[in-house]
């Protein structure tokens, strides 16, 4: 067989882009799903989103070992005034995880307590309401987006899954590939080795390299140099494997025939790469399957598997190779700890107009969301009391290239989650964190640089506007952008028990309230609308308990622990309640500046643009995205 050179030899990136047009054309990118067992998911990546179907934790419980009490028993208690609890009356002996009994509403640690004899102890402090309490739905409510799909499930994220009564997993269908080595010379490495004969033994490395990412791999025979039968053996693996690997013969040698068949049977993308070692390799496409030609020198053979194959398998898996770093962040809040210990604190990290960020989650041994969520962990070193906001932090990260990392905070609404997961279609190495501080408190972050955007719904009284008023008090330029209209209103128990038709009923003595923090944008309008029908707050049961977001209200009306709540009709309809509509607001998303000129964000603005967006978002019900993605202010 006479000398051929290299049809075109191209640049590894290049050659990459080509080939994975031309497979992406010919469909092997989509998606192919299968379900597996939640307790085999290990390592597998989801294919659709993943709600929770019950809440985490189902019932409220003690966060500490201790006494359960009713706060109100304990004001006044201090060193020099304590206060005697009577067991059964004002408390009752509780372990971390027990339910709190009904009449509860605190936890006192059991080391704050000094214990007279077994119906009476003694207490130097103050407890305020909700204090060691775990509320129902504190991971995460009934209805709420786990993770996105496109996540790589790891071991902390199946205990999740199970709490939340996820019981199977929608996944990436796992790859089977075959490897063919070729060559006269090529004998099994069991023979016994005559001169000239060399062992097959790459097989065996290919094989393993798949394994080792996630693709089921079986090894043929050696096939000798003979076209025809290469050429056979190809056409019927093509039909029945994933991926098909030939090994050796893709070179520009006389008795390198294997381009030629290859070329013959399918399309050839790319034959030799401007890369040493690892030149002589071949891309080709045959029906929707990618059939590569490896090297047959070992070190070769490497490169190409680690630059090409796993960009390959990580593109079909739609995920990305963590990066794995120790940098300098800056702290987002204040944190304070205990000098006697050394604590981790789990985060999630992100880059903001050059400025690396570190935004602790939620804080507690119990917090399963917290593992499933994180991408940092701080180490705050025993004797050191506070760290504080701004204060420069070393941070350990796996994740995503952090370019591609963005921070969401404020106030959170269901549709963030679906723009989380509507971006990885787009790119899924883009990962989207949020966190509900309230609309001051993303606001707040945003004018500090510490995020990219923040949800935000602030109703200004005066002028009757939204948002604009709020952000000049913290920022001269900025860039709001509508994400949704959405309804405001009382979200109250399913049939409504109670005939509540409006907020007067709030002051009912039979009537029992839960609100949403100060600051929040509901909260902000609840007390307008108090206001403006000269209603007192102080009349309210219940409206000083507060809750974080609009799902953790709905939860306690749905549980019973409540018969009423201000919060948004898609809470609502996601928790199955009634809903008596209220007020028709605004949402925007606050933009940081340098974020708002990058490629990621002009994706996310073609999200909140598309089709796909708004059917999402009318299935959800309550929204209006007739304004969607337009720029309010600049």
């Amino acid at each position: 067989m006479r000398r051929e050179i290299y049809l075109r030899r191209t640049d590894l990136e290049n050659g990459l882009d080509a080939y994975f047009r031309e497979l992406k054309k010919a469909g092997f990118f989509s998606d192919d799903v299968e379900n597996v067992l939640t307790v085999e998911s290990l390592g597998r990546v989801t294919a659709m989103p993943i709600y929770a179907k019950r809440n985490v934790p189902h019932y409220t419980s003690a966060a500490m070992d201790g006494i359960a009490l009713r706060s109100s028993s304990t004001f006044g208690a201090s060193e020099a005034s304590p206060i005697v609890l009577e067991k059964g009356k004002d408390f009752t002996f509780v372990n971390t995880g027990d339910p709190i009994p009904d009449g509860f509403d605190a936890v006192l640690m059991i080391e704050k307590v000094r214990v007279i004899d077994r119906d009476k102890v003694m207490i130097f402090e103050p407890v305020f309401p909700t204090n060691d309490i775990r509320p129902i739905g504190e991971d995460v409510t009934v209805g709420e987006m786990i993770v996105t799909r496109y996540h790589k499930i790891e071991h902390y994220d199946i205990p999740l899954f199970l709490a939340a009564g996820v019981f199977e997993i929608p996944v990436i269908r796992k790859m089977k590939a075959l490897v063919i080595p070729t060559g006269d010379e090529i004998v099994p490495p069991n023979d016994v080795i005559s001169g000239g004969k060399i062992p097959e033994t790459n097989g065996s490395m290919v094989k393993a390299f798949l394994v080792e990412n996630d693709v089921e791999a079986d090894v043929h025979s050696v096939v000798a140099d003979n076209p025809e039968r290469l050429e056979k053996i190809l056409k019927r693996s093509v039909e029945t494997y994933d991926m098909v690997f030939t090994i050796a013969g893709s070179s520009a040698g006389s008795k390198d025939y294997t381009y030629r068949v290859i070329g013959k049977l399918g399309k050839l993308v790319v034959h030799g790469m401007n890369i040493k070692p690892g030149k002589p390799v071949i891309l080709s496409v045959m029906g929707r399957k990618p059939v590569i030609g490896l090297p047959g020198f070992p070190v070769s053979l490497d490169i190409v598997l680690q630059k090409v194959v796993k960009s390959l398998i990580l593109r079909k898996y739609k995920t990305f190779e963590k990066i794995e770093l120790r940098t300098s962040a800056v702290s987002s809040v204040r944190m304070s700890s205990s000098i006697s210990e050394k604590e981790y604190v789990r985060g999630a990290l992100a880059q903001v107009d050059g400025k690396v960020i570190f935004s602790p989650l939620k804080r507690g041994a119990a917090n399963l969301i917290s593992l499933t969520r994180h991408d940092a962990l701080l180490t705050i070193e025993k004797g050191k009391a506070v760290v504080d906001e701004g204060e420069k932090v070393i941070v350990d990260y796996n994740g995503t290239d952090l370019e591609k990392k963005i921070l969401v905070v404020g106030s959170h609404d269901i549709l963030i989650d679906v723009l989380a997961d509507l971006v990885k279609t787009r790119d899924h190495e883009i990962v989207l964190s949020s966190s509900s501080v309230g609309s001051m408190g993303g606001i707040i972050a945003i004018s500090k640089g510490y995020a990219h955007l923040a949800g935000t719904h602030l109703f200004d009284p005066e002028t009757g506007e939204y948002n604009i008023p709020y952000v000049k008090k913290f920022m001269t330029s900025y860039i709001l952008v509508n994400m949704s209209y959405r309804i405001q209103g009382l979200m109250l128990r399913k049939g409504n028990p109670k005939n509540i038709r409006g907020l007067e009923d709030l002051t009912r003595d039979d009537v029992i309230f839960v609100n949403r923090q100060k600051a929040s944008g509901t909260r902000v309008l609840l007390d307008y609308l108090l206001r403006k029908e000269g209603i007192n707050p102080s009349e309210i049961k219940g409206y000083c308990t507060e809750e974080i977001s609009h799902m953790n209200v709905a939860v306690k009306v749905k549980e019973g622990l409540a018969d009423a709540g201000m919060g948004i009709e898609s809470a609502a309809r996601v928790m199955d309640l009634d809903f008596i509509p209220m007020v028709k607001e605004r949402y925007d998303l606050l933009v940081e500046k340098s974020f708002f000129e990058s490629k990621i964000f002009k994706e996310i603005m073609e999200i909140l643009k598309s089709e796909e967006f708004k059917r999402v978002a009318e299935r959800i019900g309550g929204y209006d995205l007739s304004k969607s993605g337009t720029v309010i202010k600049s």
